[in-house]
Order: structure tokens, then C-alpha cells, then sequence
């Protein structure tokens, strides 16, 4: 007999927010481990319970087009210092609304445990008040760490501190368990709460799935094209792109050798009559099921880690089953990252600055034309799929009911 899990997930599909994607896989591949997800949603801003059998992954699509927008680079802007200043951030408003929906969601299908997945981290408020009140066992996952984040803790002002910090060690201390999305983070959250045992924090990171080649192939771009299947931020930074892409011009390369395309708006140039301008093409965003058909339609990869030890964004994981070789620039050196790169065979890993070794590879690369496809090493695969890191998301839950 299964037993029910109350999955407050602020994004879910049709969102395709990296938590949305996160959510969807594991509830897709509870139910094979005894485990019956009730999801506890927000859908334009109202709280949601979905029950029966989950959203698959990804719905399959049909031919994926590559559609091409205007190159419309944006300000290459960090956020202000104190972009952190509202405790719990603006997801605190929804709080309220969540509690109601989950006792109401908890009274209806009497779930044996309760998961909530975060950021916001708001909603970890709204999954402890309601295992305080009903007596259930509490899983956070955190994606991304919270106090002892290394991107957005220096961020934060010293009220928002004063309020979140103690927020968070009470959570830990209530919590049954606590996943974090790698192990650095893991090992991090081990060593700012020294009075937990840790054994309560575990590693699932980010996952594999085939569902991102749901879509059939498509045809190899019809000039040598360098693709970069993410977005930009505040925390990963478009400069290396575009760099590569001003290099390549110097080198005398233009539009009719080499494409750079990119799934998102560069954010700091290149201006529209820099020769580096000619190179770059954004397209619409690709379907998460149509992603796996776009990198294999490219020549080579590229990949810019965020500015953290502690994270490993999902789209790493994406690129790793792809057979397509990689350069990745690393805004910062991430051990953990590096270790998964070279155990996949995926590619090549630069600091963010190795531009010309970047072009380098490229220009090596290009003389010999379209390169066969570069299996990654499937024993270093297998650990990351989605159906191992389900396997140890039901271990955990098993072990806390």
C-alpha cells in the first residue's frame, strides 16, 4: 500500500522554473517506490492541490523549431548589494494561503509526511507550521542553500539576517531530513549547524532525464555553431560568450564559419555593429523536451557556471547526457562540478577568463569539421539519472515514517 506525500512545490508544471522541473521528475518516479505524491501548488497565485497520477516530465513535442530573435543584449547588471532587504522575500505575502490549503489538502488525504520544495524559502515557514500541527514528519529540500549560501548570503542586510537566520536553525532543528542539491552544500549545512547530527542532511543533486530527448532530432545547423542552451543572471554571467564570440571575430571568423546561438539574451553586449554581433543568433526558448534534440544538432556546447561552490545548476545535468563536447567556463573553481565533467568525459573546463584557449579549442575543433558524437561514460552517468536519485529521495522518506 502506498503512503501519501504532501509536496508543497510553489513552481510545478506548467511552470518550467528549474523547481517546477525538480518537482515534476521526483513525483513522477515516487509512485514506482511506494510513495503517492499529493502536490500543493501555486497557479497564478492560488494555492492548488494536484492528486491522481503526476504531470509527466516533460510532454512529448513535436519537430522543434529553431526560431531566431533579434539580438537584444541587456545591461550586464549586478544585483544591488542589498537585493536581499525583504525578509522571506515577496512569497512571504503567500504564506497565509498555503497553511489554509494545507491543512485542508492534509484533512482530505491524511499524508504521512510533508516535503516542501524551496526556494522560496518563505513557503519552508508554511511546511513547519503545518507538521507542528499535524504531527508529521518534515523534509526540506533546499536547492539552494539559504544562510549559508555564498552568492546571495553576503547580500543580505543585517535585518534580513537577524530574521531568516533563526527562521532557518529552527527549521533544521524540526526537520526530519534535509536535502541539499550537492554535496559542498551538504558539507556546508553540516558545518553551520554543528548541534544537528549530520546524518539529517543529505546530497540529491539535480538529475538526468530522458525526457529531454522526447522530441525527435533535428538536422546539425548548416555552419559550425557553438551552442549555449541556458539563460543569464545576476549570478551567471554572459561575459565569457561574449568574449569567445569577440575573439573569434579577431581571428578573422565570421557568420558564414561559426555560429554562436544561444538560448537566451546576452547581458552585456555585443553591441549590434560589433563584428562579434554577426556571430550571435538567440532563438526562442526550446521546450524542456525538445532540449536534448537542440545540443545534439550542435557542434560544441558551452557552459558558464554560476558564481558558487555550492551549486550545480540543472542544466549541468542536461549538458552531461548530451554527446555533444563541451567548453565550460567556470566563474569561480567548483571541485565538485570539475569532478562530474571529467568522470562524464563531457569536455573541456576553463577559468571564465581562458578565452583564447577557448578559441583555441574551437578553431582545432573546426578543422576537422563535425565531430562524431562523444558518449559520456555511462558508470559515471547512472549515479545522476533521475531514477537513482529517486531511489534515495524514497530511502529517506522511508526512513523518517
Amino acid at each position: 500500500m502506498s503512503r501519501r506525500l504532501l509536496y508543497i512545490c510553489p513552481e510545478y508544471p506548467p511552470s518550467r522554473a528549474t523547481g517546477a522541473i525538480r518537482a515534476a521528475r521526483f513525483a513522477a518516479h515516487l509512485p514506482a517506490h511506494g510513495w503517492a505524491p499529493v502536490i500543493l501548488t501555486l497557479r497564478d497565485g492560488t494555492p492548488e492541490v494536484l492528486t491522481g497520477a503526476p504531470a509527466p516530465e516533460a510532454a512529448a513535442t513535436a519537430p522543434v523549431r529553431r526560431v531566431p530573435l533579434p539580438l537584444d543584449p541587456e545591461p550586464n547588471v549586478d544585483p544591488p548589494f542589498h537585493s536581499e532587504w525583504l525578509p522571506f522575500g515577496e512569497a512571504l505575502a503567500q504564506v497565509p494561503r498555503m497553511i489554509r490549503a494545507g491543512h485542508a489538502a492534509i484533512r482530505a488525504h491524511a499524508p504521512d509526511a510533508i516535503m516542501v520544495n524551496a526556494p522560496p524559502n518563505a513557503f519552508c515557514l508554511a511546511a513547519g507550521r503545518l507538521a507542528r500541527a499535524h504531527g508529521l514528519p518534515l523534509v526540506i529540500d533546499h536547492r539552494d542553500p539559504w544562510m549559508p549560501c555564498d552568492q546571495r548570503g553576503p547580500r543580505r542586510p543585517v535585518w534580513t539576517r537577524a530574521l531568516e537566520g533563526p527562521a532557518e536553525r529552527r527549521l533544521m532543528r524540526q526537520a526530519a531530513a534535509v536535502i541539499l542539491n550537492t554535496e559542498r552544500a551538504r558539507d556546508a549545512y553540516r558545518a553551520w549547524y554543528p548541534e544537528l547530527s549530520p546524518a539529517r542532511f543529505h546530497a540529491i543533486r539535480n538529475a538526468i532525464s530522458g525526457a529531454i530527448f522526447a522530441s525527435p532530432p533535428m538536422a546539425p545547423f548548416p555552419v559550425f555553431t557553438l551552442l549555449y542552451p541556458g539563460s543569464f543572471g545576476p549570478y551567471v554571467s554572459a561575459t565569457p560568450i561574449v568574449e569567445l564570440a569577440r575573439e573569434l571575430a579577431r581571428r578573422g571568423l565570421g557568420p558564414d564559419r561559426v555560429r554562436l546561438v544561444l538560448t537566451a539574451q546576452p547581458r552585456g553586449g555585443p553591441d549590434p555593429d560589433e563584428p562579434a554581433a554577426q556571430l550571435i543568433r538567440v532563438i526562442d526558448r526550446i521546450p524542456q523536451a525538445g532540449m536534448g534534440a537542440l545540443m545534439q544538432s550542435a557542434d560544441m556546447l558551452l557552459a558558464v557556471s554560476q558564481r558558487s561552490t555550492l551549486r550545480l545548476p540543472l542544466k549541468t545535468f542536461d549538458i552531461l547526457q548530451s554527446s555533444r563536447p563541451v567548453i565550460l567556463f567556470e566563474q569561480v573553481p567548483n571541485p565538485e562540478l570539475q569532478a562530474l565533467y571529467a568522470a562524464a568525459g563531457a569536455g573541456e573546463v576553463l577559468r571564465a577568463d581562458e578565452i583564447a584557449r577557448a578559441a583555441d579549442i574551437v578553431e582545432q575543433t573546426m578543422a576537422h569539421g563535425r565531430q562524431p558524437d562523444r558518449p559520456r561514460n555511462p558508470d559515471a552517468l547512472a549515479p545522476l539519472r533521475i531514477e537513482a536519485a529517486t531511489e534515495r529521495l524514497a530511502a529517506i522518506l522511508d526512513g523518517i515514517v
